[in-house]
């Protein structure tokens, strides 16, 4: 274990009283406005007053509560759970090799008053906000039990900032709630304080962490222009972490700065006011000079402007995407809360990202291996990214962009297993090196379908944006031709058997089962790779022609495992039909993927073989696959019951936060892949919606059936899908099925499979689908005179 050393305490005692205290009468100035790829046309329609508002409240003894689970909130810069104790910062890890894992920042910002609710004493009033419509977590106090002249009302909102990202916010608001009494002496937590209200808060945490070797704490005086001139007592210290993740790869440590401002061991409201209002910031970068500048920047604002920079970028973010379900509030909630901790990993602005974890930006460090250390698995890329690619294509990019900055490093790791192309790991951190846990070499050594599940991320986004200029630009096309190479040489020609080619030596989806041949999602999913590689490299080529030994020819002969008698895809050689496994795999093939090479028939028969065999105690994710593979075949009895087996028992308590495993068992907590599973079942689900290459379709009626709606909803609404740079709302009922685009940035036309003659898509005008496919598409030629993929793998020579 790293070496501990001495734990370094911060005293605030005997210091000045300062933070930001103001009264309550500021006008805000202007603020900037969202930082947005695209703006909406259309305001929040009336089915918002209909699903009611988008907080989370929680009991008066639920902060004490240990059996409950407090939020985790993001900026795509910061993350950490509520009123615990450490700080993550997106790219910053400690530990070497497969000990890589987010490293621990010392949360000064765990700042918490030393009574009610807070304590777990329930006497006085006490809730507990997640406010997803503000992006702020809230606690309101109220003294109840004291003499009504000595009654006061706090309120205490905590947020990491979303335009100045390298901030945490605490805002303090202690009203005085009988204001006639202003000058009186007042008592609230056993003693006598002269003429105030005083209000204790609790020890701040240890200035310590066992991944960062910290310099002393400096402080300084920093005197702001506004508010009132103020001076401000600020604390720093700068440290860098303890190890690299790899020698090579990461020559020299990081750095990092923690920046805060005075934090009393008392909050005080004088005898003279009826108000009082405190801000604490605690600033966090790789570099000093960013660190002190945001919170300098800051200190100068009112409170109320500070906390509508925050807030408006979250309003507008709503105002953009949504999905709207009425009659279901529970479902409703989880929908909310799902898309407020997936987005929130993300920053509003685009810049450059560290990847996406599957419990996020706020969990990973220290010894809890449950959380996945912060590491980038192909949850990113198969359970998030398909969400985030339609809410906004900056999130999307940014994800790719992490891995294509890791390009190098991948060849390198196909190199050295001797095969030519990038190889990725399964678990990627810092430097792009393998950095899986040494407790599990098998999912290092065998699940290579990361590296072709990084190739098919890459084609859902170039569908959702057709975006060449990107493509070509940015090293995407290199990546996925380097992909390609890999696979190439990493399958093997049957010569004497199938006379097809196989994957040896794997592990698909379900862990359970390593070292097998030919899987069968590995199979596709690797074809997909070469058949895209032989795409992006003619999107990109100075000419349309390929080379003569090009990748199509390979992926359409890998095998394909099939089973004749039974019609259905063995999930591997030899696999014995009744065999338990882990969780979704085979019935991949249906959706994500999409495989157009397979028959209604065997499609449902996957599904009933796998539904049947797949562990209760698998990840959360896994229902939400079956629930959109049985809305394709007009299943909806069963679909129903998997969408609901899909986020019921993987969220837990007021805050709706996910965890990867049913009750009472707990694995990763805030998982967001679960949340991703569950959100792309409403959108490519119940919502109809599929991305090709070429078009985007919106089937309203499922499976060839009447419109179906999420178990216990009479509507549903998504709006603000992203398509082209276009935002497209769709809104269905069980009658009715309607969509309208209310931003465009290219000509689009429209087509139903009822009549193939398009037109061109008006701004704001409602197209009423009832029981047909649409077919949304560019006007213009996307892809030069390049062939679409063919995407059938099986075929025989």
């Amino acid at each position: 274990m790293p070496f501990r050393s001495t734990y370094l305490y911060v005293m605030f005692a005997g210091l000045l009283t300062l933070g930001i205290a103001v009264g309550s009468g500021h006008t805000s100035a202007e603020l900037p406005t969202r930082p947005s790829t695209v703006t909406s046309g259309r305001s929040r329609t009336d089915v918002d007053k209909r699903t009611g508002s988008r907080k989370l409240t929680g009991s008066s003894a639920f902060l004490d509560n240990r059996n409950w689970t407090l939020p985790t909130l993001a900026n795509g810069h910061l993350g950490f759970t509520v009123f615990e104790d450490a700080v993550y910062m997106g790219g910053l890890y400690g530990g070497a090799a497969g000990l890589s894992h987010r490293a621990r920042i010392p949360n000064v910002a765990n700042i918490r008053p030393a009574i009610g609710c807070y304590q777990g004493t329930t006497q006085e009033h006490c809730t507990e906000t997640l406010d997803m419509e503000q992006g702020v977590f809230r606690v309101e106090f109220s003294q109840h039990s004291v003499p009504p002249a000595n009654r006061f009302r706090l309120v205490h909102t905590l947020y990491p900032h979303a335009l100045y990202t390298r901030l945490i916010v605490n805002q303090f608001f202690i009203e005085r709630l009988d204001a006639r009494n202003a000058g009186c002496t007042c008592w609230n937590d056993g003693a006598t304080s002269q003429q105030t209200i005083s209000v204790p808060l609790m020890p701040s945490v240890p200035f310590f962490s066992e991944d960062i070797a910290f310099e002393p704490i400096r402080t300084v005086q920093f005197r702001s222009s506004a508010p009132a001139n103020q001076n401000h007592l600020i604390y720093e210290s700068c440290g860098k972490t303890v190890e690299v993740e790899d020698p090579i790869h990461q020559p020299s440590v990081s750095p990092v700065c923690v920046v805060w401002n005075h934090v009393p061991e008392r909050l005080t409201l004088p005898q003279t006011e009826r108000t009082v209002t405190f801000t604490f910031l605690m600033s966090v970068d790789g570099e000093e000079s960013s660190a002190h500048n945001e919170l300098k920047t800051a200190l100068g604002l009112p409170p109320d402007e500070l906390l509508r920079a925050h807030t408006s970028l979250w309003r507008s973010f709503w105002e953009r995407f949504d999905i709207l379900t009425t009659g279901n509030e529970p479902l409703q909630r989880a929908v909310w809360a799902s898309i407020f901790y997936l987005v929130s990993n993300l920053p509003f602005a685009p810049s450059g990202h560290n990847g996406l974890s599957p419990t996020g930006l706020g969990r990973g460090g220290g010894s809890n291996l449950d959380d996945y250390e912060g590491h980038s698995f192909w949850d990113t890329e198969i359970w998030m990214l398909p969400v985030l690619n339609v809410i906004d294509r900056s999130y999307a990019r940014s994800l790719l962009q992490y891995r294509i900055a890791r390009l190098e490093v991948a060849k390198e790791l196909a190199a050295e297993l001797g095969y030519g192309g990038a190889r990725y790991p399964w678990e990627s951190g810092f430097t792009g090196t393998e950095v899986t846990q040494p407790c599990c070499p098998a999912v290092a050594q065998y699940q290579h379908h990361i590296t072709a599940d990084i190739s098919f991320g890459l084609r859902q986004h170039l569908a959702a944006t057709q975006d060449l200029e990107w493509l070509c630009s940015s090293g995407a096309h290199r990546m996925a031709a380097e992909i390609a190479s890999f696979w190439a040489s990493r399958v093997t020609f049957n010569q004497t058997g199938t006379a097809q080619y196989d994957i040896a030596a794997v592990m698909g989806p379900d862990e359970d089962h390593e070292n097998v041949t030919n899987n069968a999602y590995t199979n596709v999913v690797a074809g997909y790779a070469l058949y895209f590689g032989d795409f992006a490299s003619c999107l990109c080529a100075e000419s349309n022609e390929l080379q003569e030994d090009h990748w199509d020819a390979i992926a359409k002969h890998i095998k394909l495992p099939y089973d004749p008698d039974r019609d259905y895809h063995p999930q591997y050689d030899g696999y014995n039909q009744g065999t338990t496994i882990k969780q979704a795999d085979t019935v991949l093939l249906g959706y994500p993927l999409q495989y157009a090479g397979m028959r209604r028939s065997t499609r449902s028969n996957d599904l009933r073989v796998y539904e049947s065999v797949t562990r209760v105690s698998g990840p959360a994710m896994t229902w939400a696959m079956h629930s959109i593979n049985h809305l394709d075949l007009g299943e909806l009895e069963q679909a129903a019951i998997n969408f609901n087996r899909s986020y019921q028992p993987y969220i837990r308590g007021p805050f709706q936060v996910w965890y990867e495993l049913q009750q009472p068992d707990r694995g990763a907590q805030n998982f967001l892949t679960g949340a991703g599973g569950f959100l792309q079942s409403l959108l490519f689900g119940y919502g109809g919606l599929r991305l090709h290459l070429d078009r985007l379709e919106l089937r309203p009626g499922i499976g060839g059936t009447s419109l179906v709606l999420p178990p216990g909803s009479c509507e549903l609404i998504i709006k603000g899908v992203q398509y082209l740079g276009a935002l497209i709302t769709i809104e269905k009922t069980v009658s009715q099925s309607t969509l309208t685009v209310t931003h465009q940035e290219q000509p689009l036309t429209i087509e139903f499979d009822d009549s193939n003659v398009p037109t061109d898509i008006v701004i704001n005008e409602t197209y009423y689908l009832r029981n047909r496919t649409a077919i949304v598409r560019s006007k213009n030629r996307s892809y030069r005179n390049c062939r679409l993929p063919e995407d059938i793998i099986g075929r025989c020579n």
